[in-house]
């Protein structure tokens, strides 16, 4: 929690105007109303036992949505520069892991509807003990 709730606040703090900022909540989809938004969530953590201790290595998730009819894979890049440069600025997050390493970006449309919905999904392995 502590983690996803600091991701929040530096991604809050880069976003530009307009955007939200939530945790995740289990929706695949954002309504387009609440669009550009940002969902901070960590669906999975390996957990693997040393020497000495376990070892946590969680996976964050940042997802921005996007509405657009026309474009939205350019607002896509665009967001992916601004929430990047805010994360690796503090590879620790405020001190709540070790280590916050960007391993994938992927960029998926979701045509449909009267707005287009347009998902960048940027992965981040975390080091945390």
């Amino acid at each position: 929690m502590l983690i996803r709730e600091q991701v929040r606040t530096l991604l809050a703090a880069a976003a530009p105007p307009g955007w939200n900022v939530q945790k995740g909540n289990g929706r695949a989809l954002p309504e387009p109303s609440v669009c550009p938004c940002i969902v901070v969530a960590i669906p999975n953590e390996s957990v693997s036992r040393g020497a000495q201790r376990k070892r946590r290595e969680p996976r964050l998730t940042v997802s921005a949505f996007i509405a657009e009819t026309v474009g939205g894979d350019d607002q896509c890049d665009d967001a992916s520069i601004w929430i990047e440069a805010a994360l690796d600025a503090d590879p620790t997050l405020g001190g709540v892991c070790q280590d916050c390493t960007h391993v994938e970006s992927s960029v998926t449309p979701y045509p449909g509807g009267e707005r287009p919905i347009w998902e960048l999904s940027l992965t981040y392995h975390l080091r945390v003990s």
